[in-house]
């Protein structure tokens, strides 16, 4: 009997919150998908992590707060993946969670969780796109934690320009408490012949052509310096994460060049923010070293140059044999990543 309330009581709770554990990560994450957009046409998946999850006898997981009642949490942070990625970043939750904030992270449409069958991964024509299922899982969060509780955007190469998008053009990010950027996609990592001629002639034809496919690299070194089956030490569904990149058309091509124009005019900011980035970059056809300790993605110059004119309050952070994505660096420097995360969290929410 005790068994049989506990699945009612699950059930229950699945329905009134549309929440069920995560297949990926399992308790104490769950999920809650949902659809977006003015005919509901997009859709998304937030991941809420629930550290006050406890695993009964029959391994059950039961949630133990109330919808609603987060007051001991500092902030809320939902945290935006980046092109060719997923939510799965495990310990970045828990490092969240034992530091006093709320956790979630959305797998935008097109991506991860979200991804259907007969849809293009990572398809995209407007960065806009997006902003409803943002609002979305914004407006859950509050109803979950409260109003009270400040909101934190944390936003991982595209989703960094994501995030500086989605903050502008919602009055300036004056409901957002911070935003915090992890090596931010801020501009083509490509030679100045290509970033600043090339790119923009084809982003013109993108507008008009948007379905031509772009040549894309096939070069895994970056993969190879996270996955635990070569030099990294990470484990991740490739289906959803490939290696090498996903393909590319013009029409997106225009819409994230869209995105660059407008970063790099500058952006008015009212949100602190926090820009951090490896302290070196790396590319090249053949696996060396320099992978496992630099931003084997984006020009790090880029990130710090077009970073300072988020706002008045930005505030930059160079890691130190960081990797694109920092808080998947090794041990020592992801330590470090999380103590200036946390630094900068704690002064301006908590001061």
């Amino acid at each position: 009997m005790k068994l049989l309330g506990l699945i009612a009581f699950l059930v229950s709770f699945a329905v009134a919150r549309s929440l069920s554990p995560d297949p990926f990560l399992g308790v104490p994450f769950f999920v809650h998908a949902f659809d977006a957009g003015e005919n509901a046409q997009y859709r998304a998946v937030l991941v809420q992590y629930a550290a006050e999850t406890v695993v009964d006898s029959a391994s059950l997981p039961v949630v133990e707060r109330d919808s609603g009642v987060c007051s001991h949490k500092a902030a809320a942070v939902l945290y935006i993946h980046g092109f060719n990625d997923y939510f799965f970043q495990r310990e970045l939750a828990q490092k969240m969670d034992s530091a006093g904030y709320s956790f979630y992270a959305i797998d935008l449409h097109n991506y991860g969780r979200s991804f259907l069958d007969g849809e293009t991964m990572g398809a995209l024509r407007d960065i806009s796109e997006y902003y409803a299922e943002l609002d979305s899982a914004i407006a859950f969060i509050k109803k979950d934690i409260g109003d009270s509780v400040p909101l934190v955007l944390m936003g991982h190469s595209t989703g960094g320009l994501i995030a500086c998008l989605y903050a502008a053009d919602r009055d300036n990010g004056s409901g957002i408490a911070a935003i915090i950027l992890n090596s931010p996609f801020f501009e083509m990592n490509y030679v100045w012949p290509v970033r600043s001629i090339a790119v923009p002639v084809l982003s013109a034809l993108g507008s008009v052509f948007p379905d031509v496919g772009v040549p894309r690299s096939k070069n895994e070194n970056y993969d190879k310096s996270l996955l635990k089956t070569d030099f990294g030490e990470w484990e991740y569904d490739s289906r959803l994460k490939v290696r090498g990149s996903l393909s590319i058309d013009l029409g997106w091509l225009h819409a994230i060049h869209q995105g660059h124009v407008r970063i790099q005019q500058g952006l008015s900011l009212v949100s602190p923010v926090l820009v951090m980035h490896s302290g070196c970059s790396y590319r090249e056809d053949d696996w060396s070293e320099e992978y496992t300790r630099c931003d084997g993605v984006l020009d790090v110059e880029h990130i710090r140059k077009f970073g300072a004119n988020l706002g008045p309050s930005v505030q930059l952070e160079k890691i130190e044999g960081g990797l694109h994505d920092l808080v998947l660096s090794r041990g020592p420097v992801r330590e470090e990543v999380y103590r200036k995360m946390f630094l900068f969290m704690d002064f301006r929410l908590r001061r």
